[in-house]
């Protein structure tokens, strides 16, 4: 699943990646963060992004020589929630509300027990 999020911020941006992760503020999740300095994500792929098969964003499509077909923002979002977890899409802004890329976050609780303990 992370590797499909980083995948498409790869296809997609325009010569930075970051990837971060850690765990949540109660430590009861894991969380890994990809963010790309692409066109960042329309309001439709925001709310359908990961469904299967949606393609609707020309934007992040438009990129040449890269074929996609839906699938793989599906795929990381569906492996997340069989395990309990989320995948969430947004844009990264800068202090003027311009879009400066795109950003996934993939949430995966670490046990139904409560917080982690290390």
């Amino acid at each position: 699943a992370v590797m499909n999020v980083v995948a498409n911020a790869l296809d997609h941006a325009r010569g930075r990646i970051e990837l971060s992760f850690g765990f949540d503020e109660g430590g009861a999740s894991f969380v890994v963060a990809v963010d790309d300095d692409g066109p960042g994500f329309s309001a439709e792929a925001l709310e359908r992004g990961c469904e299967p098969f949606f393609r609707g964003d020309s934007s992040r499509s438009a990129v040449a020589s890269v074929a996609h077909y839906g699938i793989g923002l599906s795929a990381a979002s569906e492996a997340a929630h069989a395990h309990g977890g989320t995948v969430e899409l947004a844009n990264r802004t800068d202090e003027a509300g311009r879009i400066i890329g795109a950003r996934i976050i993939m949430s995966i609780p670490c046990s139904s027990g409560g917080p982690l303990r290390v």
